[in-house]
């Protein structure tokens, strides 16, 4: 399932270097492990103006869900 095409964000045009977690999830995926306990644990090393950037093979709809009730925001690119 494909989401809608959004513009960039602002707080995602103004990112820091050096401000983002990066997570492959398709190592996790690769060798059928679940990668949501690895995202939440990442979440919790998240500081303020930080991000967490995930790669992987397919947008991750369920996720988004799952973050915006945590109250994160997400923005996909191809």
């Amino acid at each position: 399932m494909k989401t809608k095409k959004m513009d960039k964000p602002e707080w995602v045009k103004s990112l820091a270097l050096g401000s983002e977690l990066f997570v492959d999830l398709r190592r996790f995926l690769r060798y059928g492990v679940e990668p949501l306990p690895a995202v939440e644990d990442m979440l919790k090393e998240l500081r303020p103006c930080q991000v967490l950037r995930l790669a992987t093979k397919e947008e991750p709809v369920l996720l988004y869900t799952i973050l915006g009730d945590m109250g994160f925001e997400n923005y996909s690119e191809p």
